[in-house]
């Protein structure tokens, strides 16, 4: 155990028990908020990570291009400067001119500037690097179909950059809020094996906070980064995020006082806590966040042994009135009621109901039907031909396994619920949990027949990294629609965000008709926060949104959340 965890897990004790203070000695815990997670961060690079663990880290480490928040009102988001100072269109709208703060500098004390902007876009954009952020830059200059990195950014000199789009359309903010990372440490890295670079393991930043320590599977450190002005040092001293995989655990340590900030609290709990705990306080938020079973579209087998050149319907869950028929089968409504109760309502698509400009209300759910689910896989060619009590069709058994992450009950629930129900159909299903941090990586790399996961999606109606490249990480199902890559086209150039609405709305009909997965229910996450920490800005954008500004207080004073 290395001493700077030995001392940390020292500090930690503090809160258990006395650890025998000094009279006059200031608490260390008094400037240390520590944060519960349920799996650990992927990796640290934010080119290539793709959990919401690591999301959390990294907004707070690494140098921000713009300062974001949502307007629930509008349902849109508005940007401020960060590390762009200003913002400037030129060329009716093509050309976004960034002016850069000379004045950041990464933690080594090297001058963050315009050449690492543009290197790390061309990580994002290069096809060897297979970012799940591709997609954002597929509207800037291209040469043979892919991204064109010189043709799309110009460096005009130390403070300003011009990127060079093909067209002016609402979403080109957002796609340039893509953090940098220091060319001067990845400049020389394998860019095919990027997602394993020993660098990813120590991420060296330009935020409010700098990594102190990640030991995988326990914690990770963040602590003050003195020399930052982006946009000024951390006000705590450190944050540690510890990784609880059991909700139970995190839960009791909530409530004991080990643990600052949880999510998510369960409904279940909710009235316990009110009734018990007053030193927590309840924060719901706005539905984000969705779930859903992942039924992956293609054959992955072969679709891997042809070094995914082979593109072909999954045997079982390749025709979508089987994708229908399941969904027809599984009682959401049921599990919906049981995990969630008022924090949840049923999923249509996963155009997040906070975009209200946007959604196509006269879409209703599928409702539990198992006699039409029936109709529909006899109609799909499915039936108990040996009278051993699974269906078959063409001399295989229609039987899968279903996988959720490890620590997850309201999933572990639904797999048990879905295993039931389909059984009644015929259907075999195996169930096999999984740990968090394999388990996404085996769904991005599309290693599953089916799983249960969520998705948070962005605060910009940006489908594209969804449900466009066949390949990309966030296409976890390998859903493929004709028309849906050319409404993405559509909705996505457009003159105004709202201008999208029809194209956004028949997408929501494919969709829903396709049932390229199962979607379950939007989930009103509760976050559970000891009233000792102060200054929070727990929102729709996240659990650690502004995290540089926390402090640690008296439980019993006024709390500004």
């Amino acid at each position: 155990m290395s001493p700077r965890y030995l001392f940390v897990t020292l500090l930690c004790c503090g809160l258990l028990i006395s650890c025998g203070k000094r009279a006059g000695e200031k608490d260390p815990m008094s400037e240390t908020a520590v944060v519960a997670l349920s799996g650990d961060a992927d990796n640290l690079n934010p080119v290539v990570s793709n959990s919401s663990a690591s999301q959390d880290i990294q907004g707070n480490v690494y140098p921000t291009m713009f300062d974001v928040s949502f307007n629930m009102r509008e349902g849109k988001l508005e940007f401020e400067p960060s590390l762009v100072s200003s913002v400037e269109y030129s060329n009716n709208g093509k050309d976004v001119i960034l002016r850069i703060r000379p004045d950041v500098y990464w933690e080594d004390g090297i001058l963050v500037t315009p050449l690492d902007i543009k290197f790390s876009f061309e990580l994002y954009g290069d096809p060897e690097v297979a970012s799940p952020r591709r997609s954002y830059l597929e509207s800037m200059m291209q040469t043979n179909g892919e991204f064109d990195v010189e043709k799309s950014i110009e460096i005009l000199d130390d403070t300003t950059m011009v990127f060079h789009f093909q067209r002016r359309y609402p979403l080109q903010l957002f796609h340039l809020n893509l953090a940098p990372i220091p060319r001067h440490i990845y400049r020389n890295a394998d860019r095919k094996t990027l997602r394993a670079n020993p660098a990813n393991e120590r991420a060296l930043g330009a935020g409010p906070f700098k990594l102190e320590e990640w030991v995988r599977q326990q914690n990770i450190i963040l602590a003050r980064n003195v020399n930052s002005n982006l946009p000024y040092p951390a006000k705590l001293e450190r944050v540690i995020f510890r990784i609880i995989s059991e909700p139970t655990t995190r839960l009791t340590e909530l409530k004991k006082g080990t643990v600052d900030v949880m999510r998510p609290v369960y409904p279940e709990d909710v009235s316990d806590i009110q009734e018990n705990n007053p030193d927590i306080k309840l924060v719901t938020l706005p539905p984000r966040n969705y779930e859903y079973i992942g039924w992956t579209n293609i054959d992955q087998v072969e679709y891997h042994k042809s070094g995914k050149k082979t593109v072909r319907p999954h045997p079982l869950f390749g025709d979508r009135r089987v994708r229908q028929a399941l969904t027809y089968a599984i009682d959401r409504k049921g599990i919906l009621e049981d995990q969630l109760g008022p924090y949840g309502e049923l999923a249509v698509t996963d155009f997040s109901p906070v975009f209200r400009w946007a959604i196509q209300h006269d879409l209703i759910p599928f409702p539990y039907d198992p006699e039409r689910a029936r109709q529909l896989l006899r109609s799909a060619g499915w039936s108990d031909s040996n009278g051993d009590g699974i269906l078959d069709k063409g001399g295989r058994d229609f039987a899968f396994t279903l996988h959720y992450n490890v620590g997850n009950k309201r999933r572990e629930y639904a797999a048990t619920v879905v295993q039931e129900n389909l059984k009644q159909l015929g259907i075999k299903v195996d169930l096999q949990s999984v740990e968090p941090v394999v388990f996404y990586q085996k769904i991005e790399d599309k290693q599953y027949d089916a799983f249960i996961a969520g998705f948070s999606v962005g605060l910009a109606i940006d489908p594209a990294d969804r449900w466009g490249d066949i390949d990309s990480p966030f296409n976890t199902v390998a859903f493929q629609n004709q028309r849906v890559t050319e409404l993405l086209k559509l909705g996505l150039h457009v003159a105004t965000e709202r201008d999208a609405s029809p194209f956004w709305k028949e997408m929501q009909q494919i969709l829903h008709q396709e049932q390229p997965c199962t979607f379950m229910y939007w989930v009103k996450d509760i976050v559970g926060v000891n009233r000792r920490l102060k200054r929070t800005n727990i929102n729709i954008l996240g659990v650690t949104d502004h995290m540089w500004d926390w402090t640690i207080g008296d439980p019993k004073s006024a709390v500004t959340y």
